[in-house]
């Protein structure tokens, strides 16, 4: 959810993130409206904003879940090797190597 209570987003089973407008629940798309939203919480494996989680040569089902800690500063996330991984968030270098 966003600070702002007027979007939601959404990981679909296709590895397509989504953010729809509240109450309605129409797809935003525009990526200019997306980058600015201000998230309050954060549990999604996909965007902009995670794109480091993932290690090189990732298949999409590697890392299974994310949650940013409450003050924002970093991602914990879960992978099918049985890691819990740390980083720093926003995350977005690719291939960052996070701390086990």
């Amino acid at each position: 959810t966003s600070f702002f209570p007027s979007y939601f987003q959404v990981s679909t089973g296709a590895y397509k993130r989504q953010v729809h407008e509240v109450p309605l629940g129409k797809q935003i798309t525009d990526p200019a409206l997306i980058e600015k939203i201000t998230w309050a919480t954060w549990t999604s494996i996909l965007g902009d904003e995670v794109i480091g989680i993932w290690p090189r040569n990732a298949d999409k089902a590697d890392v299974n879940c994310a949650c940013v800690t409450h003050a924002g500063l970093n991602i914990v996330t879960g992978d099918d090797f049985g890691l819990v991984k740390l980083f720093d968030f926003p995350c977005t270098e690719k291939f960052v190597s996070g701390y086990f």
